[in-house]
């Protein structure tokens, strides 16, 4: 477990994982620690998985936006002696990786952006909700009516079939991990406006899955068109989640995403 102060001044943690080059992994939520993301499938990277302020081992520091935990990356790759650094961010920590590639264009190699958020884009008008992409992928499946009913009264993990597109033991044992999570009421509050994204000319791919109820498929394309060097691999009947349900072709994504 290695240790860093935050822009805040609080100790952040993290993990390596693996072998290989560095890639920064910033966890979603927002407010997880990285430690679900696991080893993504078997990427060929050294992971540096980091738990953000008030999450796992890490002190809180609010606020917590995810412009203020891009200013943490930039004091992370100080820590680690590294002149750039490639970086993915999984769910909402796509936000702060996005923030920390347009503020140090510089910093970055190369952006993986996994399954990422899609809560600050607006919703086209014909848009399908989460609710109508649920029923039109898994209303077929035995355990969608108790998924369904589970998801709309807030219970977890009993909903997570519907989020990760799937039902087994690897899932039901994934979504059931207790973790120290961080309150997220400022994550949200800074906004990244598009037109900041210009800055970031470092290639992107957005690893998108086309059962992903909670990024959906029109935000992939809409990141794509924010962004200057974009490209994106979309994985296969896979969830929001899909190393736990589809580790070979999730990490084949990561792979090819930071190859060359």
């Amino acid at each position: 477990m290695g240790v860093f102060r935050s822009a805040a001044g609080t100790e952040l943690h993290y993990e390596l994982r693996g072998t290989g080059p560095l890639l920064v992994c910033h966890p979603g939520g927002p407010g997880r620690p990285a430690a679900y993301l696991d080893d993504l499938g078997g990427v060929a990277r050294t992971l540096v998985l980091l738990d953000p302020r008030g999450t796992g081992s890490s002190e809180p520091a609010p606020p917590c936006s995810f412009n203020d935990l891009a200013d943490d990356l930039e004091l992370l790759r100080l820590h680690l002696g590294a002149e750039r650094l490639d970086v993915l961010g999984h769910s909402a920590g796509a936000w702060p990786v996005l923030a920390y590639a347009a503020r140090h264009p510089a910093r970055v190699a190369r952006l993986v952006l996994l399954t990422p958020s899609r809560i600050p884009i607006p919703r086209g008008a014909d848009e399908p909700s989460r609710d109508e992409l649920a029923k039109r992928w898994f209303s077929a499946e035995p355990w969608y009516p108790a998924a369904k009913a589970a998801v709309d009264a807030d219970e977890w993990p009993a909903g997570a079939p519907i989020v990760y597109a799937a039902d087994s033991a690897a899932v039901r044992a994934h979504a059931s991990r207790p973790e120290v999570t961080a309150e997220d009421d400022e994550y949200w509050s800074a906004e990244l406006d598009p037109e900041d994204l210009a800055a970031v000319g470092v290639p992107v791919t957005i690893v998108a899955a086309d059962r992903d109820v909670v990024t959906g498929l029109a935000a992939p394309h809409v990141f794509a068109d924010w962004l200057a060097n974009a490209s994106i691999i979309w994985l296969p009947d896979a969830g929001h989640f899909p190393w736990v349900t589809h580790p070979e072709l999730s990490r084949a994504a990561v792979d090819e995403a930071l190859a060359g």
